[in-house]
């Protein structure tokens, strides 16, 4: 079997490409409305069908999205569904009764680019990693407030045992509000993360994801939006290897009342890091000591001053009409960082 042009979602209207990767094409679409009413704008990630060809990652990742299936966490972007691509679906059939559990490269490539498509809300905003490369490390509310809801969408998921295996900047949106949520959440079967968020527990052949090398990944995540790095900021993996496994963190930059909370999230033994739901009550509890009870909503109006004038206006409604024009730009720091 032959298929001439890829697969796309049915009853959708592709509206403009966000993004192309070796995870995916992710694209803004626009679904078929009922009574020629204007059907909703959903973002589709486009799943590569050579990452799907192995039939344990294949299963594994079908199983994760089963569990994203009904998780609620307003501190992630909503998950609608996952829809396979028949005839990727049908070749892989005939390929693992042919050739057993491994699955054929040759029948199922033959088939296609995509594998199928996950299918969340459209929400209007800016990833993390956009905010840092242009203004650089974010004040302590912002930073802290851009954990607290990641730890929660983490937990929201690991509650369902369910692992994000790559949370770093650029998977964590902000809108034109100065709200976070984490996206990228049912991938893990398909990834192995950035090599700068790594545990240490994965650098020594730990296996898969865990939730404590979320953990681990958000408290890297919380370094660098507190003082523009990573905390191991080196390119070579031999040396982050030795230091995410041996090496101290570096907290010099880091503020004082802060540096606890942090120190935790990056433990170097995963059986004494804290938990997603563990390290939100730290942290929760530190910034109401060292920062005042109104921490969140400082953080949340730093945020909306960095982020709307970098956030992409969603289509309005007829995907005919153009988008809105683009928000005025204010001038940026000098300061800039370089972000995984």
């Amino acid at each position: 079997m032959v298929v001439t042009r890829p697969w796309r979602l049915p009853r959708s209207t592709e509206v403009r490409e966000v993004r192309r990767g070796r995870y995916g094409r992710t694209v803004l679409a626009r679904l078929d409305g009922e009574a020629g009413e204007v059907g909703d704008l959903v973002a589709v990630r486009y799943i590569p069908a050579g990452l799907l060809i192995h039939r344990p990652r294949a299963e594994a990742f079908w199983a994760d999205v089963a569990r994203l299936t009904g998780l609620e966490a307003p501190e992630a972007v909503p998950f609608r569904q996952y829809v396979h691509a028949p005839g990727f679906m049908a070749a892989y059939a005939r390929s693992v009764g042919a050739v057993g559990a491994v699955g054929a490269v040759g029948a199922v490539g033959a088939v296609g680019a995509v594998g199928g498509a996950l299918v969340s809300d459209a929400v209007e905003g800016v990833t993390l990693s956009r905010v840092l490369d242009r203004y650089g490390a974010l004040p302590p509310p912002a930073a802290l407030l851009v954990l607290q809801r990641a730890l929660r969408a983490l937990a929201a998921a690991h509650g369902r045992e369910l692992v994000h295996g790559d949370l770093r900047p650029a998977k964590v949106l902000i809108d034109a509000d100065g709200v976070p949520a984490v996206t990228g959440l049912g991938l893990a079967a398909l990834t192995t993360g950035a090599a700068g968020l790594r545990a240490p527990e994965l650098w020594r052949g730990g296996g898969a994801a865990t939730p404590g090398s979320d953990v681990y990944g958000a408290a890297c995540v919380l370094h660098l939006c507190l003082t523009g790095e990573l905390p191991f900021p080196v390119r070579q993996l031999f040396s982050l290897m030795a230091r995410h496994t041996t090496a101290p963190v570096p907290m010099e930059a880091v503020p004082g009342p802060l540096r606890a909370p942090l120190a935790a999230g990056l433990t170097k033994d995963p059986a004494l890091r804290p938990g997603a739901e563990a390290l939100v009550t730290h942290l929760e509890r530190t910034a109401r000591t060292a920062l005042g009870r109104d921490w969140e909503e400082r953080g949340r109006s730093a945020l909306r001053t960095l982020a709307a004038p970098l956030a992409e206006a969603l289509p309005l409604a007829s995907p005919n009409a153009g988008d809105r024009p683009p928000r005025e730009t204010v001038p940026s720091p000098t300061h800039h960082t370089k972000v995984c």
